[in-house]
């Protein structure tokens, strides 16, 4: 049985595997993560890329692909608009498949806007 150290150290790996996997998500998927976390559980990244607000993204992911991301405007008004929240405490098997999700979002979101553009020319 592991002490209360021994816990404390195991529950603190466990973290720190769960950031590296949503950090190498979000880079696999070209979403920017500015200031990588240190010793909290939730990760913002930048959605500028996607043409659309931090809550326009969260709505849309949450509609269509069903991950609950938390706009920025909730945590301050500095990029408000340009970043959003994930949370990292869930476990590894939900955040691989967040990853997956989100991925899915961004890949659609890029065929559209291909789309759109190619319409208009």
């Amino acid at each position: 049985m592991l002490s209360g150290k021994g816990r404390s150290e195991q529950g603190r790996a466990e973290f720190v595997r769960r950031r590296m996997l949503v950090l190498d998500g979000l880079a696999r998927i070209g979403l920017s993560v500015p200031v990588p976390p240190d010793g909290a559980f939730y990760v913002y990244f930048d959605v500028s890329s996607t043409r659309l607000t931090a809550w326009e993204v969260c709505e849309r992911v949450l509609e269509e692909v069903h991950v609950a991301l938390t706009p920025g405007k909730d945590f301050g008004a500095c990029g408000a608009d340009r970043y959003v929240r994930l949370s990292y405490a869930a476990s590894s098997e939900n955040l691989e498949e967040a990853m997956r999700r989100l991925g899915r979002f961004m890949d659609r979101l890029a065929e559209s806007t291909k789309a759109l553009r190619a319409a208009s020319a």
